[in-house]
């Protein structure tokens, strides 16, 4: 298996990738435009691990939620080698992610400076996506556990003690698709982003 996994839903973007059990992940940082450095940055991780695109025997992409315009450029990226190459593809979101090491729990993931993407956890299941105001989160977790992304600071989080970081997302990211590929749980027929809010565009016509 050689599994290339892209994940640009947020502001750092994350390429990973499964080399026939060999993990290895490289971000590139916010200050680079996903528009503009994924196809250079993806050329160039693939040329550090001494492989091109046409060795790759799979792919991923992370579906969302996040920024509209980096969820449509991971997923059309994936798209067109799959196209290109007949290569199968393997998709989850953030949530459906980290609920294959969190089985029980509420996860928080930031939107904005005052929102977050919002969803609990029941015995590895997760719930409805919302987009929650920062200063209701606490009341949406009612005493339960609170996982954040260990990147993100939510300030109006840290009076609550209850509260785990996740540190590992781009090795949980990997594992995660990597067992999607072994159990051939393809979803080239259903690859579909998960929004979880409507664009800026939507909102404002619904204004």
């Amino acid at each position: 298996m050689k599994l290339l996994c892209i994940d640009t839903t947020k502001q750092s973007a994350v390429l990973a990738l499964n080399n026939e059990g060999n993990m290895s992940c490289v971000e590139i940082p916010e200050t680079k435009r996903h528009s503009e450095a994924l196809l250079f940055e993806l050329q160039q991780f693939l040329c550090d691990n001494n492989l091109t695109i046409n060795d790759i025997t799979h792919l991923a992409a992370v579906t969302g939620p996040g920024s509209f315009t980096g969820i449509r450029i991971g997923m059309a990226t994936i798209k067109a080698f799959s196209f290109a190459l007949n290569l199968p593809i393997v998709s989850a979101n953030y949530f459906e992610i980290v609920s294959s090491k969190i089985k029980n729990g509420c996860v928080a993931l930031k939107n904005t400076s005052t929102q977050v993407y919002f969803a609990a956890i029941n015995n590895g299941k997760v719930s409805e996506i919302e987009v929650v105001n920062n200063c209701d989160v606490l009341e949406k977790v009612d005493g339960k556990t609170l996982y954040v992304a260990g990147c993100e600071h939510i300030s109006e989080l840290d009076s609550y003690k209850n509260t785990n970081v996740i540190e590992d997302y781009n090795l949980i990211m990997l594992n995660h698709f990597t067992k999607l590929v072994e159990n051939k749980k393809f979803t080239n027929d259903s690859f579909a982003p998960t929004y979880a809010q409507l664009s800026q565009a939507e909102r404002n016509l619904k204004d």
